[in-house]
């Protein structure tokens, strides 16, 4: 006679067991999400794609929430590109001295700021890079290194000691070197030969009439001519700036006002306005430096002020014989002006803090007299 037989379960049951099973079981081996699947395929985290994803769209649609350092470094980045395309090989060494340089930099400054915040973030490596763009490719890379070892440490003492000094301390150090050296950065190579040769306006100054324009505007706007590493190409530094106008980075009064200070030498002196106006450097300190907001004061009626001063110096200086070094050095004596009248600011608020301090130190004393005067006399 046949026992009683057990239901009959459905096949959810069944399947449900045997998850129970393999819960339970010691040796169940479930898949890790970046062990190779049994497909060969590699697995994906899904939370590294969805903060990859959230950056994207920050950059994309709210590029003005990304940090200030890194929306500067994504404005160089068209610079470098192009730089490297360009000039090669020492444009290649360059910007590996540049990048040695600001590593450094940020292992100091993230053991100087171990136990403080905000950390200065990517700062000394966006000074590093900003004093080598501005070098000719053919310097001397003892040259470069010096320049950017600088650069690197006077962007630590500026974020350490003085962070309300608005000035890119790469400009400075370049400016300083360039004057101590007399003019040692400034050796300029044929991106076409290697050799060494002028930048376009000294050039121009030197064996051309000053109506002329020697150079075909669109090899000026590409930047395939003699110059600093990584700021001839007129076009990589304007998709610089657009970038930092749509992440409303840049003051656009600023711009215009140093495009009528120019233009204003240009009409004076009777110059080719393309072939003066065309000029990658230029508007690489006026475009990523000058008219960075973060760099300029705050007063609204000075800015436009600085911009026409700036534009007007820098391109007037020309007539003197002075190249497209006059822009380099005339935005590096507006950010150290600035800097001095902030260190001069802040001297005179410490100076004004010690002297309360004494006061109040000296009237409490002298109440502490009278009171022991009061009670012996009692």
């Amino acid at each position: 006679m046949r026992g009683p037989t057990a239901p009959r379960r459905s096949q959810r049951d069944v399947g449900q067991e045997a998850s129970r099973a393999c819960r339970l079981s010691p040796t169940a081996a479930w898949p890790h999400p970046y062990r190779r699947s049994a497909g060969g395929l590699f697995a994906y985290n899904p939370n590294v794609l969805a903060r990859a994803g959230a950056w994207l769209d920050r950059a994309a649609f709210k590029p003005s929430s990304l940090p200030d350092n890194l929306v500067t470094g994504i404005a160089l980045l068209p610079t470098v590109v192009a730089g490297l395309i360009i000039f090669r090989l020492p444009a290649a060494e360059m910007l590996g001295i540049a990048v040695a340089a600001g590593a450094v930099g940020l292992i100091v400054a993230h053991w100087l700021w171990r136990h403080q915040f905000p950390h200065p973030g990517a700062s000394p490596l966006i000074a590093a890079i900003f004093s080598v763009a501005l070098i000719g490719a053919g310097a001397s890379l003892v040259l470069v290194a010096e320049i950017a070892v600088l650069a690197v440490v006077l962007e630590l003492l500026r974020a350490r000691y003085i962070p309300a000094i608005r000035a890119q301390m790469g400009l400075l150090a370049y400016a300083a070197v360039a004057l101590l050296t007399r003019e040692g950065p400034s050796v300029y190579l044929n991106p076409a030969n290697g050799a060494a040769f002028g930048d376009p306006i000294a050039t121009w100054f030197r064996f051309f009439s000053p109506a002329s324009a020697p150079i075909d505007p669109i090899r000026l706007y590409v930047g395939n001519v003699p110059g600093p590493v990584f700021a001839t190409s007129m076009l990589a530094v304007a998709v610089g700036i657009a970038w930092l106008a749509y992440a409303r980075r840049v003051s656009l009064v600023v711009l215009v006002a140093f495009l009528a200070g120019a233009g204003l030498a240009i009409y004076t002196f009777h110059w080719d306005p393309l072939f003066q106006l065309d000029s990658g450097p230029m508007w690489f300190v006026a475009g990523l430096l000058l008219a960075d907001r973060r760099l300029l004061p705050e007063s609204w009626s000075v800015r436009p002020v600085l911009g026409v001063a700036a534009g007007l110096f820098a391109v007037g200086l020309r007539r003197n014989g002075y190249g497209i070094e006059a822009a380099f050095f005339t935005v590096a004596t507006v950010q150290a002006v600035m800097a001095v009248v902030v260190i001069v600011y802040w001297s005179a608020s410490l100076w004004m803090e010690r002297w309360k301090r004494t006061r109040r130190l000296r009237q409490r004393e002298a109440n502490l007299r009278v009171v022991k005067t009061v009670s012996r006399a009692s």
